[in-house]
């Protein structure tokens, strides 16, 4: 008998418990919702989530309120964020490899990618390429390769810094047998004005940042990094066409909120943030900077996550990289 009613008295308590969440979801938002975008404004992960900025607030009801709030590879708005009440009013937009790389590049980072926050859509998805400066004795991903294996050593390659998912897909092309320089910069920028200045021999860098030059014959497309070639450009090979294993993680962004959040409040944003990125004024924007969406299930941001720290971290300890 006892048993029984404690059955009962469970059930009466999840039927409640689910009630309450649902009437939560429905009154979800009723004040406006901060994003804080862990980088300065300019880059590509500014200009996506300010893109859907303005849908969002119409499909919500509420102002989006964009905070930039930069610092140390992201970790000073990642910890804002995942210290905040998991109540659906402080949410972050964030590329994913930068949560995946700060849990090997930093001695002390104050979050953990998986741990401390609720994962809630990932949003658009963007290659990368090795491009050359057009003075290189090469034209494609063949020559390349050939060239560099009879010089070993004597290309070098510009990245945005040490322990960046650029410089990692250097380190791992020397894995492969393809021995270049790293030339370290400070930021995406200067490492991209290097090779357009001829300062160094290639650059790791975004498909969509590089794509402008490419077109402008200021830079010469080689391969890109990921799995498969990009529709943009689909004379250029992906580089494990011609290195078999070779595939880097390709650069995806997402939407996160604390650790802890109501699961129908994660859904509500969840469908919102997918109808966004489809609506007509922003999806062919979306395309003009040949970036591909990927709006799909919470879950699938996790998964992005495993996989980007199992390839990360064993480039890094083939590499040597040590924690800063």
């Amino acid at each position: 008998m006892k048993s029984a009613m404690t059955i009962r008295k469970l059930a009466v308590a999840a039927t409640l418990a689910g009630a309450s969440a649902a009437a939560l979801s429905q009154g979800y938002p009723d004040k406006p919702i901060r994003v804080i975008v862990p980088y300065p404004p300019g880059g590509t992960t500014d200009f996506v989530v300010r893109l859907v900025q303005n849908r969002l607030q119409t499909q919500l009801g509420q102002p989006f309120l964009i905070e930039n709030r930069a610092g140390a590879t992201g970790a000073i708005g990642a910890e804002a964020v995942a210290r905040s009440a998991p109540d659906g009013y402080t949410l972050m937009y964030t590329p994913g490899t930068d949560m995946t790389l700060r849990q090997y590049i930093m001695k002390a980072n104050p979050v953990d990618a998986i741990k401390d926050f609720s994962p809630i859509s990932a949003s658009v998805l963007s290659s990368s390429i090795i491009v050359a400066h057009p003075s290189m004795p090469f034209s494609n991903a063949r020559e390349f390769v050939d060239y560099a294996r009879k010089n070993p050593g004597k290309l070098n390659y510009g990245s945005p810094g040490v322990g960046s998912n650029f410089h990692l897909a250097g380190e791992f092309l020397k894995m492969h047998g393809i021995e270049i320089t790293h030339v370290p910069y400070k930021g995406g920028g200067p490492a991209l004005a290097a090779v357009i200045a001829g300062e160094t021999n290639l650059a790791l860098n975004d498909f969509t940042t590089m794509l402008p030059m490419i077109r402008e014959g200021r830079a010469r497309a080689i391969a890109l990094i990921d799995a498969k070639r990009h529709p943009a450009m689909p004379d250029v090979p992906a580089m494990g066409e011609l290195l078999p294993g070779y595939s880097m993680p390709e650069s995806w962004f997402a939407f996160f909120g604390p650790a802890g959040m109501s699961q129908p409040i994660v859904m509500r944003l969840n469908a919102e943030i997918a109808k966004a990125f489809q609506a007509p004024d922003v999806k062919p924007r979306i395309d003009e900077r040949s970036l591909i969406v990927i709006t799909g299930k919470p879950e699938e941001i996790t998964g992005y996550l495993r996989a980007g720290l199992d390839v990360y971290g064993k480039i890094i300890k083939a590499a040597g990289i040590k924690p800063e």
